[in-house]
């Protein structure tokens, strides 16, 4: 018998096959772009124009706003994770394949949820763009969804009087999508809160989410999703009991580590000196697990009060939600807990949800062409030289935002690239 997942993707697969059947049989409808079939809807067209008459326009300011927060966090963020590139040691660079924010691709992103993310994350996206046109009198051309075997999203075609609109127009329209983004973490990360009303861990300790390759913890049979209840007989039911008890050992000496699943495993501590490589650490034990406080990360998640009269409160409580449940964290939630309301699958695909919005909401903020936020930046620069002449703005524009986008691309890749890079220079 097929299960649901086998079945969603038969379907899939037979429409999409249906689509460019009919793009090659040529319907209008259907276009096909290499393997990528676009599938037109004129009802959906049709529906952003109704929706974009549903309530005020000046609410489209909140989205430029927000791409100005998104950009300048997004861009801290990356220069942050610059910086550390500078002497992360190169056998713990990430995986380039971590850049890449697919199901599929990405090892961190569970194909199922994170597809079901990235639908919800473009659609959103794509709708609220329409709708932002549409409420500005520049009703789109075609809307529809992009298939490549599964449904990747959606799009929306502007009409040609776009290029010729006002800034403030564009700035709106450009900004919506992200903002959408930014806006759908909210209600996905607060019915996620409630559904963890009542979980516990399964018992007192730090929760594994990684081991270092190498290190006497991988040598020992420590795994991801193992609960640390003990470090040489002394109990660690948080962070800070474990790392008090891990700072006391020295490199060389052996330590004691009991399981919550009744396991004891005895293993020599390596110098954390090679690991970080960090003069400090040096004669200092070592591990090598990657661990979470249970209780402190419930805490994170636990339900926002319904009667609570701090508004601001509550939304820095939602949006840090996906800082503390991380990608690395994720996956391990089912051994750290008891099972929620909804069970785990709910879980999962609201976090996913939220997840996937976030980074594309952040993502699109950036100042990079041809994304939205280096468009809507584009658009400003434009818009602030109009004084100068045509081609004479038009090579500053373009050399600004260029230089912006390049230097944008090179933050992104900085914690792939500079450790490999610093090893080479090394030999």
């Amino acid at each position: 018998m097929l299960d649901l997942a086998t079945l969603a993707l038969a379907t899939c697969l037979a429409v999409y096959a249906y689509a460019a059947w009919r793009a090659l049989a040529g319907d209008r409808r259907f276009a096909l772009y290499g393997p990528v079939v676009l599938v037109r809807c004129s009802r959906c067209a049709n529906a952003i124009r109704r929706l974009a008459r549903v309530g005020p326009l000046r609410i489209a300011w909140l989205g430029v706003a927000a791409w100005l927060a998104g950009m300048a966090s997004g861009m801290a963020m990356l220069i942050v994770s610059a910086l550390g590139s500078l002497t992360l040691p190169p056998e713990q660079a990430p995986s380039p394949a971590l850049l890449i924010g697919l199901p599929g691709i990405n090892p961190l992103i569970p194909f199922w949820y994170g597809l079901l993310g990235l639908i919800v994350a473009i659609a959103l996206h794509e709708l609220t763009h329409g709708i932002v046109l549409a409420a500005n009198g520049l009703p789109p051309k075609s809307a529809g969804l992009v298939l490549l075997g599964v449904p990747l999203g959606a799009f929306v075609e502007p009409p040609e009087e776009f290029q010729n609109s006002k800034t403030s127009v564009k700035l709106k329209v450009f900004s919506a999508g992200p903002f959408a983004n930014l806006l759908a973490i909210l209600p996905a990360l607060l019915i996620l809160s409630q559904l963890m009303l009542g979980v516990e861990p399964v018992a007192p300790g730090v929760g594994v989410t990684g081991v270092l390759q190498g290190s006497p913890a991988e040598r020992a049979g420590i795994a991801p999703g193992s609960v640390i209840a003990a470090v040489n007989g002394t109990r660690v039911p948080d962070l800070e009991s474990f790392l008090s008890a891990i700072s006391r050992a020295r490199a060389r000496s052996v330590a004691t580590i009991t399981l919550a699943d009744g396991r004891t495993l005895t293993l020599t501590l390596a110098d954390k000196y090679e690991f970080t490589r960090n003069p400090e650490d040096k004669g200092r034990g070592f591990i090598g697990v990657v661990v979470v406080d249970l209780k402190a990360l419930l805490d994170e998640v636990a339900p926002v009060p319904g009667s609570s009269g701090d508004l601001l409160g509550v939304l820095r409580k939602l949006f840090l939600i996906p800082f503390s449940m991380s990608p690395s964290v994720l996956p391990y939630l089912k051994s750290f807990y008891t099972q929620p309301r909804g069970g785990w699958e709910a879980v999962y695909a609201l976090a996913w949800i939220a997840w996937v919005n976030l980074a594309a909401g952040l993502t699109n903020a950036l100042p990079i062409v041809p994304l939205d936020g280096g468009s809507a930046l584009k658009a400003l620069l434009e818009a602030a030289l109009k004084g100068l002449p045509e081609d004479k703005r038009r090579i500053m524009v373009n050399a600004v935002t260029a230089l912006l986008s390049i230097s944008t691309v090179l933050l992104i890749l900085a914690p792939v690239a500079v450790p490999r890079i610093r090893a080479l220079l090394a030999r």
